[in-house]
C-alpha cells in the first residue's frame, strides 16, 4: 500500500513539473507578431542594419547588434523595404503593406547576411 501511494506522488510531481514547464514555454515566451501601421527591425546577426523605406525615402536609425527598433508607417501604405548593414552594405529586400504592419529581423554575420519576417 505504501509502494503504491508513493508511486502515485511521484507521477502527479512528475505530471505537475511537467505542466508546470509546458506552460512556463507557452506563456513566457509570446510570439512575435507585426501590429498594423508599425515596422520593427531587429538585428539578430552580428553586425548593425537598418532599413530604407524606397517610396517615401526614409530610413531607421542604426540598429545594433541584439536590439530593436519601431517605427509608426502610416500613409506609406504598400512600399518596398530595403535592408542594409551600417557599412552599406545590402541584405534583401520585401514589399511592406502599412495596414498590416511588419517585423523583420536581420540574421548571421557580415559575410553571410540575411533576414526573415515576422
Amino acid at each position: 500500500m505504501a509502494s503504491t501511494n508513493r508511486r502515485r506522488h511521484m507521477f502527479t510531481a512528475a505530471f505537475t513539473a511537467v505542466t508546470a514547464a509546458a506552460a512556463c514555454l507557452v506563456l513566457g515566451t509570446p510570439a512575435q507578431a507585426a501590429t498594423p501601421y508599425r515596422f520593427t527591425l531587429c538585428s539578430d546577426g552580428y553586425y548593425t542594419s537598418y532599413a530604407v523605406f524606397t517610396a517615401s525615402h526614409s530610413s531607421t536609425t542604426l540598429v545594433d547588434p541584439g536590439t530593436c527598433t519601431t517605427v509608426g508607417v502610416a500613409g506609406q501604405s504598400k512600399d518596398v523595404v530595403e535592408l542594409y548593414q551600417s557599412n552599406g552594405r545590402y541584405i534583401g529586400f520585401f514589399s511592406f503593406n502599412d495596414a498590416v504592419g511588419t517585423g523583420v529581423s536581420t540574421t548571421g554575420t557580415a559575410s553571410a547576411a540575411g533576414f526573415y519576417l515576422w
